[in-house]
C-alpha cells in the first residue's frame, strides 16, 4: 500500500549515554576487568552503544555470529523445525570455529602469550546465542568467547542473560559482577556473585534484588574501589545481633527460661536504630585512608606502570 510517497521528515528519540561511561568503561578495561553486555537491542544499536562506550575500537577485529544464511532463512520459510535446529547447530558450530582458529592464528603470528588477544571482539545475536548455550556448543563458546576482550550480546531475553552470567561464573572461578538498571536484568543480578542496580527511568525492580544501588553507571568505578566496606559492614552487623541474642539467652537462664522479657520494647527499638544506622554512617563517611581522588589517580598511575613494563618485556 505504502508506494509512491513523498517523505515530509521524520522523528526520533535520541538515546544518548550517561555521562562518564566511556571514561569509567576505558579504566575498567585497562585495569584487566572482562567486560561483556548482555542487551536486549538490535545489533546495530549494540554495536553503536560498543563503539560510543568504548567497548569496540575501530582497530578490533570484530567476530560476528549470526543465523541470517541464505539456508536458514529458507528452512525457516518452510517450518521444518527439526532441520532448522539441525542446520542452525552447525552454522554455529562453524562460526565458533573459526572465530577460534582466528584468535589462534593471531597468537603465533605475534608470539604472545594467552592474554594477548585484545584484538578480538565478539558480537552474538540472540537467536545464535541460544544455540550457542546448548550443551554440546557451550564449551566452545565459552572459550571463544573469554578470548576475547569485547563481547556484546544482542537482542538477550532475561532467561538468556542469566544463562551467560552463570556459565562465564562456573567456567573461569573468579568473581563475577553484574551491573543492571531494568526488571529484564533481576535473574542477571541474581545470578551474579556481586549485583548493582542502577536506579533510574527504567523502576526500581533491579534495585531491590541487588546488593549494591548506584545513581549512574559511572559511579561504579568508585563502588569498586570502596567495596571492602562492605565485608566490614557485615562482621559489625554480625556482632551486633550475637550480642543482642546472647543477652537474652542469659537473661532466660536465670528467669528459668519463663518466657519473661528482657528489655522493653522502646529499648529493643532504639537499639536497632541505634546501633544499626549510626554507626554504619560515620563508617562510611570517615573510614578512608586516603580521598577518593588521590585513591583514583594512584590506580591510574599504577595502570599504566603496568602497561610500560608490559611494553618493554615484549
Amino acid at each position: 500500500m505504502e508506494r509512491d510517497l513523498i517523505l515530509l521528515g521524520a522523528t526520533a528519540v535520541e538515546d544518548r549515554l550517561q555521562k562518564g561511561v566511556p571514561e569509567c568503561i576505558e579504566k575498567l578495561a585497562r585495569a584487566k576487568i572482562k567486560l561483556w553486555v548482555l542487551t536486549g537491542d538490535k545489533m546495530e544499536t549494540a554495536v553503536n552503544i560498543g563503539y560510543a562506550c568504548s567497548l569496540l575500537r575501530k582497530d578490533m577485529k570484530q567476530i560476528v555470529i549470526t543465523l541470517d544464511s541464505s539456508d536458514i532463512l529458507y528452512l525457516e520459510k518452510q517450518g521444518d523445525k527439526q532441520a532448522l535446529a539441525k542446520a542452525s547447530l552447525e552454522s554455529i558450530k562453524k562460526h565458533i570455529g573459526e572465530g577460534i582458529s582466528q584468535i589462534n592464528s593471531a597468537k603465533e603470528s605475534s608470539n604472545a602469550n594467552k592474554g594477548s588477544s585484545s584484538g578480538f571482539g565478539l558480537i552474538i545475536d540472540g537467536k545464535s546465542l541460544d544455540y550457542s548455550l546448548n550443551k554440546n556448543l557451550e564449551r566452545s563458546f565459552f572459550e571463544l568467547a573469554i578470548n576475547c576482550a569485547s563481547v556484546i550480546c544482542c537482542r538477550s531475553s532475561p532467561k538468556q542473560k542469566a544463562r551467560v552470567t552463570r556459565l562465564v561464573k562456573l567456567g573461569t572461578g573468579k568473581t563475577i559482577l553484574s551491573i543492571g538498571d531494568g526488571a529484564n536484568d533481576v535473574g542477571m543480578l541474581q545470578e551474579a556473585d556481586i549485583g548493582v542496580g542502577i536506579s533510574g527511568a527504567e523502576g526500581m525492580q533491579a534495585v531491590m534484588a541487588s546488593d549494591f544501588a548506584i545513581a549512574q553507571f559511572r559511579f561504579l568505578e568508585r563502588l569498586l574501589l570502596y567495596m571492602v566496606i562492605g565485608v566490614i559492614r557485615i562482621c559489625y552487623f554480625f556482632y551486633k545481633n550475637i550480642a543482642f541474642g546472647f543477652t537474652l539467652f542469659w537473661f532466660e537462664a536465670y528467669a528459668s527460661f519463663s518466657g519473661q522479657a528482657a528489655y522493653n520494647d522502646w529499648y529493643m527499638s532504639f537499639y536497632n536504630v541505634f546501633f544499626t544506622s549510626l554507626p554504619v554512617i560515620a563508617l562510611g563517611v570517615f573510614d578512608q585512608d586516603v580521598s577518593a581522588k588521590l585513591c583514583l589517580k594512584v590506580q591510574g598511575k599504577l595502570i599504566h606502570l603496568r602497561e610500560r613494563l608490559k611494553q618493554r618485556e615484549l
